[in-house]
């Protein structure tokens, strides 16, 4: 159940077409040897995206392993995903906001 101050907490996420739009955006840079695992099983080109957050509605992006340098870091708020040339790019907005949305309902 999502209490009023949850739903004040959450209303300035990011949007899924916001998002989805990113997400389009970034998979043209995938390369064919850029992977989203350290398992040497996964072959499949892809790469990690983290979005930062703040609850006063900024946000910020970055891709891949930046020890901490990227600009996502800088929020207090974090959502993970791995994106492929073929992922749904909506649903990844949905899970992006999902986890964000978890990060302040905790």
């Amino acid at each position: 159940m999502t209490t009023e101050n949850e739903t004040d907490r959450t209303k300035n996420l990011p949007s899924i077409a916001d998002l989805s739009r990113l997400f389009v955006a970034l998979k043209q840079d995938i390369a064919d040897e850029f992977r989203c695992s350290d398992d040497p099983e996964d072959t499949t080109p892809g790469m990690s995206v983290t979005i930062g957050w703040s609850e006063s509605g900024g946000w910020s992006y970055q891709t891949g392993d930046n020890s901490f340098t990227g600009g996502a870091y800088g929020h207090p708020h974090w959502a993970v995903v791995s994106l492929y040339r073929r992922s749904n790019s909506r649903e990844l907005a949905r899970d992006v906001i999902s986890q964000l949305a978890d990060c302040v309902s905790l």
